[in-house]
């Protein structure tokens, strides 16, 4: 991997420091802590990091993620502001607070912890939970597990849901209503990620051919992938490909897949590496952390990923705040409220024929992709805002005491 992106963190470190954390450490106590289990909330958790700031610059900050990529993400955006979230345990967790000593705690989408949510309420650590999510099926789980939460809750000091239909799930698994509000989706506020360095490069591998850049893409959904690859390019002018798996144990086999199918597959990785170039190339495979969302931009359509498994989609916002139009899959319990604002800009398929039939148009048609690339674009201008309301709400609880130069 490019030493320049950001990197994941190795795995056995990373369990042994959220299993044992440390007690002391170049971070800021007494201040305001905000978690983000991955890379989607921890930029949720950045650009919350960064309105905070610009807003309370005495305000002590510390953030925190449960992942690889996440960490790895924190540790470039935040150097010295940052730990590993320890494992949801008395004894981690207990370390963990005495070690750090937050004066209040803030939760991206769906993190209820009980041992944390526990230890917060025991120590009257205000609990806030912003862009907060639950899915039916999250919530039919909480209810079948209320007696081993029984308590956990009673942490929740506010619960700022992105949709009315979140909200209602939160009350449905017993936080009362009064602590929860609609605070919309803090993913509208960020601002277009950077293009990547290798936007030129990309352009002369294409050689002409319009860009699909296959994003997020679950190890199972590969051979999709390449059946819709195959589909248009059977009619000229071809496509080329940009496919990013959604995890990196998915990259040597998605590799593999791509050129058993005749393809020529030029890795991310491999870039600069690789002079001359290939006479020609098929695939660019992004094996990469942290680039996808700025190489949106240099595509004509996206097809996203985690819709055509059960995953129920991953980060639509990310191609549409690119202002590239998207074609997904039937599973879409996660992204339902973003796809129904989305209307115009995002297109439902079933399978791999409807796929190449709904991207075939977006990429050979100027004016078809002009028209859903405005309806992107408009998307965000009706609904930034909600990174202010979570930071006055988080600022309206954080106490005294946590400012300090």
């Amino acid at each position: 991997m490019n030493a320049s992106l950001p990197f994941e963190a190795p795995l056995l470190p990373l369990v042994v420091s959220r299993l044992f954390p440390p007690a002391e450490g170049p971070f800021a106590r007494d201040g305001v802590w905000i978690q983000g289990v991955s890379l989607g909330e921890v930029e949720v958790a950045l650009t919350l990091a960064d309105e905070l700031a610009a807003r309370r610059p005495d305000l002590p900050l510390l953030l925190t993620s449960t992942t690889p990529a996440g960490v790895g993400l924190l540790s470039r955006r935040r150097p010295g502001a940052w730990r590993t979230f320890p494992l949801d345990l008395p004894f981690s967790v207990r370390r963990f607070f005495d070690a750090t000593v937050p004066r209040l705690l803030v939760l991206v989408e769906t993190e209820l912890w009980p041992s944390v949510l526990r230890a917060a309420h025991r120590r009257a650590v205000p609990v806030v939970i912003v862009n907060a999510r639950l899915s039916p099926e999250s919530a039919r789980r909480y209810r079948q597990a209320a007696r081993l939460l029984a308590g956990s809750w009673d942490a929740l000091t506010r619960v700022l849901a992105r949709t009315p239909e979140d909200a209602a799930r939160f009350a449905e698994i017993g936080v009362p209503t009064t602590r929860i509000a609609v605070g919309g989706d803090l993913k509208f506020d960020r601002a277009p990620a950077a293009k990547p360095p290798f936007g030129e490069a990309l352009r002369r591998l294409a050689d002409g051919r319009p860009v699909l850049v296959a994003g997020s893409i679950a190890a199972t959904e590969i051979p999709l992938v390449l059946d819709v690859r195959r589909r248009l390019a059977a009619a000229a002018p071809g496509v080329f490909l940009v496919l990013a798996p959604r995890q990196p144990e998915s990259f040597d086999a998605a590799a593999r897949a791509a050129e058993a199918d005749g393809l020529v597959v030029l890795r991310r990785s491999r870039l600069e590496k690789e002079s001359p170039a290939p006479a020609r190339v098929d695939v660019l495979l992004l094996d990469s952390v942290g680039e996808l969302a700025g190489t949106y931009a240099l595509g004509g359509a996206a097809l996203l990923g985690g819709t055509f498994a059960p995953k129920g989609g991953h980060n639509v916002l990310e191609p549409l705040r690119a202002g590239v139009p998207v074609v997904h899959g039937p599973s879409t319990f996660n992204i339902r409220s973003a796809l129904a604002a989305s209307r115009g800009a995002v297109f439902a398929t079933a399978d791999a024929r409807t796929a190449a039939d709904a991207l075939r148009p977006l990429l050979t048609d100027p004016g078809a992709r002009a028209r859903a690339a405005a309806a992107a674009l408009d998307l965000f201008g009706r609904h930034t805002g909600a990174t202010r309301l979570a930071a006055d709400a988080i600022l309206a609880l954080a106490p005294a005491g946590a400012a300090r130069a």
